[in-house]
């Protein structure tokens, strides 16, 4: 082999490791875009756990914890989950990629 050969093949391993460092931060602004996301209260999930951006509207008849004294006290924004960002909203363990009310509540309410 000469030299030249060893040099191509030294600047071809250089460019693949650097565009497979590269290539996973590509993803990062689509990431990050979905934060923007806020769960919607139809999806089956939230209905599941009856999420609401409003603690208030809870149906308390199916969520019967939320009625307490104790769970009167219960929102998103004071749960473990719950990961605080702008504009009353934040981001959520059980909702990935998805933004939930600080004024809300689910049923997988977490006391943190």
């Amino acid at each position: 082999m000469n030299h030249q050969t060893k040099v191509a093949r030294r600047t071809l391993l250089r460019k693949a490791l650097a565009a497979s460092a590269v290539i996973p931060l590509a993803g990062i602004p689509i990431i990050l875009r979905a934060d923007d996301h806020r769960v919607d209260e139809a999806h089956p999930s939230a209905v599941a756990l009856g999420y609401r951006h409003d603690a208030a509207d809870v149906d308390t008849q199916k969520f019967p914890a939320r009625a307490t004294p104790e769970g009167k006290k219960q929102f998103c924004s004071n749960c473990k989950l719950y990961q605080s960002g702008s504009d009353g909203w934040g981001g959520c363990a059980i909702f990935p990629g998805k933004q939930v009310k600080g004024m809300g509540w689910c049923g997988a309410w977490i006391s943190s």
